[in-house]
């Protein structure tokens, strides 16, 4: 073997291993504080009441003491492609963190809502409630009972909430780069102490 190979074999295991280690070490850590100042609380959630899909009654206390994703989803052209994205990101994070999902879903006229969660293929799960309203109730409810701000109302979203029932964050599922952000910040909020 030349010298010229040695040395920079010993270049790249003394100096560019490390290098290229704390460069990406240094990049999740930036990433993680913008997602800590991202997630800082933000509001408490309003008093709400819902029907769910088992014909239970959920209210707005419940989310206390836990973690949740909540998924709001109009009916519209795009509803499967909406729920498939929820579906996505509960299969990316079900094995790691432990974490319950309300999804609040716009069903329309002739609709039977048992039947929903088998077409959208949602898994069965006691940490996922699922409740089905009318399209037009679904964004007066979610508006009013999570207080949402105006940039997110009459929007399919997803909102991050607290064991205290505060709101962490929200993203707009229609927005390819705040679903990104979601991806990113969701590990970094269910790890929260």
């Amino acid at each position: 073997m030349s010298n010229v190979f040695k040395f920079a074999l010993v270049f790249i295991i003394l100096i560019g291993l490390p290098a290229f280690a704390y460069y990406y070490l240094q990049k999740g850590t930036s990433m993680r504080k913008e997602a800590m100042l991202a997630l800082k609380p933000k509001q408490e959630i309003g008093h709400f009441q819902a029907t769910t899909e088992t014909d239970s009654v959920f209210y707005s206390n419940s989310l206390a003491g836990k973690r949740w994703l909540i998924a709001v989803v109009p009916t519209g052209n795009n509803r499967e492609v909406l729920t498939n994205k929820i579906l996505n990101i509960y299969k990316q994070t079900e094995k790691e963190f432990d974490f319950n999902l309300f999804t609040i879903v716009g069903i329309q006229e002739g609709e039977l809502m048992y039947e929903l969660s088998k077409k959208f293929k949602w898994p069965d799960s006691k940490k996922w409630i699922r409740t089905y309203m009318a399209s037009q109730h679904v964004f007066p409810f979610v508006n009013s009972g999570f207080n949402i701000p105006e940039s997110y109302q009459n929007k399919a979203c997803v909102l991050l909430i607290d064991e205290h029932s505060m709101i962490r964050n929200f993203y707009d599922l229609n927005d390819e780069k705040e679903v990104k952000h979601l991806i990113q910040q969701l590990p970094v909020f269910l790890s929260l102490k």
